[in-house]
C-alpha cells in the first residue's frame, strides 16, 4: 500500500488497516504483488477525495481472507458480472488510467495460486474485493505458482 501513499494523500483518503497477527503466507511474492497493486490502485483511483480505503487480513478456518474495501463509486450488478473479464471497463470515465486488464490478471493469478477472488459492490457506496487463500496444516497459506 505504501507505494500508493502519494496518490492517497493527494486525494485526502483515510486509510484503515486491520491485520490479524501471526498469519504467514507462503506464495510467489511477484504474483501476489500484482494482485495487491491492482486492488490498491483501483481503490485509490475509484474513491472520491475524502473517502476511505481499508485492508483487512483474517483467518477463517483453513483460509486466509484479505479484503480491500473502498467508499468509491461502486459497481452495478451488471458490471460486477464482467469485472474480471479482459478489456472490460465498467467505468469509462477512468479509461485513460488503465486498459481493462488489471482485474482479469488478478483473477488469473488467483487461478494459478489456487485462490479465489470475489467482489461485493453497491453503486454510490463502494466495493469490497475479497481474496481467499487456502491455509496449510501448519497454518501457512499454501499456494502453487511458478
Amino acid at each position: 500500500m505504501l507505494a500508493f501513499e502519494n496518490a492517497w494523500e493527494e486525494k485526502g483518503l483515510y486509510i484503515q488497516t486491520e491485520l490479524e497477527e501471526q498469519v504467514q503466507v507462503t506464495a510467489d511474492p511477484e504474483l501476489l504483488s500484482l494482485v495487491w497493486n491492482n486492488l490498491f490502485s483501483n481503490g485509490v483511483k475509484f474513491t472520491e477525495p475524502g473517502g476511505t480505503l481499508s485492508v483487512t487480513l483474517e483467518t477463517q478456518e483453513d483460509l486466509a481472507v484479505i479484503r480491500v474495501a473502498d467508499t468509491g463509486c461502486g459497481i452495478s450488478p451488471e458490471v460486477g458480472k464482467h469485472v474480471f473479464e479482459k478489456f472490460y471497463q465498467g467505468d469509462t470515465s477512468h479509461a485513460t488510467q488503465g486498459n481493462g486488464l488489471g482485474l482479469a490478471l488478478v483473477k488469473r493469478v488467483m487461478d494459478i495460486v489456487g485462490g479465489d477472488i470475489s467482489v461485493e459492490s453497491q453503486v454510490g457506496v463502494g466495493s469490497v474485493f475479497t481474496v481467499k487463500l487456502r491455509r496449510g496444516p501448519d497454518g501457512k497459506v499454501e499456494t502453487v505458482g511458478p
